[in-house]
């Protein structure tokens, strides 16, 4: 069988999306009962995850344009000749979109409906492009991949069609460390030399940072003593007056884009994970800091509640009180970090990318004209 993906959508950055699409082929990749031949669309800025993979000759790949705005023509106009021409069993968006003008059967993944739900947290054109190809790329798709059960349903409720041939498919956590998660004690909770609460994610107005350094600040400093507030992740969009506003604040540290071994080491010796975004489709950092060991305060809506609930401390992300108590509570209170960092390792656990990887591989072949 052929296969071809569109892997275009992936940036410079290993964000969430790149993560799911690069977990799924490395797991593809180590299966060689695999009998099925994968054709990858990608830009030069994608193919470097993908290079990374080393995989083998059953995949290979064909270029697209960096430009995002060439590329949106491309998609619809190339890519859509390419999988007609090579005759492809099945094409898999796993970002969103479809090649429209292809009459090839096709599986399309939505990460999230925030391009509709939170238009004001998006780039202008986005909040136009995004819910017009979603529209159409699940009227056009045989089945429709959803990363989590609260996005199955803002589908349904959305996109009415979308019932019927969604099939949930769960994300799990990388493993991109060597070093073994560790579960909190109290001693280790009590004997730490320094400290400081941890956000990852890329730098945009759907993870909620202004409420976060709001609450942060609020916290009065005999109570944060010298904890900092430490944000790692790329710069997205929309976010240039918060920066300027936090960058003076001593208690604030902005790392920037972290490379995954950078990551690993960083988590490592955070006392709390904070995660309190508007929204998610599944909350990827949630799991990842988790399974780290880590204990985690993240918001009380969608996905985020699914993927986290009963396993961290969970909070109104509308409320720069309700956040900066949770915070507060995980820095006074010691029982409750060790207590939210085993139950956090037990949560991971029920989370797998090799099924992922099996799931989503199903629904494709189920989706192919042989």
């Amino acid at each position: 069988m052929r296969i071809s993906i569109d892997a275009t959508g992936l940036g410079g950055p290993k964000t969430g999306t790149s993560v799911y699409l690069t977990e799924i082929l490395s797991a593809w990749n180590r299966d060689q009962a695999i009998d099925h031949e994968f054709v990858i669309f990608s830009s030069p800025k994608a193919l470097q995850h993908l290079v990374a993979l080393n995989l083998d000759r059953r995949f290979r790949f064909i270029q697209a344009p960096d430009n995002r705005h060439v590329r949106t023509l491309w998609q619809q106009c190339v890519m859509a000749w390419y999988v007609n021409k090579l005759r492809v069993n099945v094409h898999w968006g796993a970002g969103f979109v479809l090649p429209l003008l292809s009459t090839r059967p096709m599986v399309v993944t939505v990460h999230d409906l925030t391009f509709q739900l939170f238009p004001s947290v998006h780039e202008l054109i986005k909040r136009y492009y995004f819910p017009a190809m979603i529209k159409a790329a699940v009227n056009k798709a045989k089945y429709v991949l959803a990363i989590s059960e609260s996005t199955r349903n803002d589908l349904h409720r959305l996109l009415p069609i979308s019932r019927g041939k969604t099939v949930v498919t769960l994300l799990a956590a990388r493993n991109y460390s060597s070093q073994m998660p560790r579960a909190l004690t109290l001693d280790q909770s009590e004997s730490r030399d320094y400290r400081y609460v941890l956000f990852v994610g890329t730098v945009e107005p759907r993870k909620n940072l202004e409420r976060l350094i709001a609450a942060w600040r609020s916290i009065a400093p005999l109570d944060k003593g010298d904890a900092k507030l430490v944000i790692a992740g790329a710069t997205g969009w929309l976010v240039d007056n918060m920066l300027s506003q936090s960058v003076a604040d001593d208690a604030i540290v902005f790392k920037g884009f972290v490379r995954d071994d950078d990551l690993a080491e960083l988590m490592c010796g955070a006392t709390a994970f904070a995660y309190p975004s508007l929204y998610e489709g599944f909350g990827l950092p949630v799991l990842e800091a988790m399974a780290q060991g880590i204990p985690v305060l993240t918001s009380n809506v969608g996905a985020t509640r699914e993927v986290a609930d009963g396993a961290a401390l969970l909070v109104d992300p509308a409320s720069i009180p309700s956040i900066r108590d949770g915070l507060l509570r995980l820095l006074k209170d010691d029982a409750l970090r060790v207590q939210l960092s085993h139950l956090g390792l037990e949560r991971v656990s029920t989370f797998s990318w090799e099924r992922t990887a099996v799931e989503t591989l199903a629904v494709i072949e189920s989706a192919a004209v042989l």
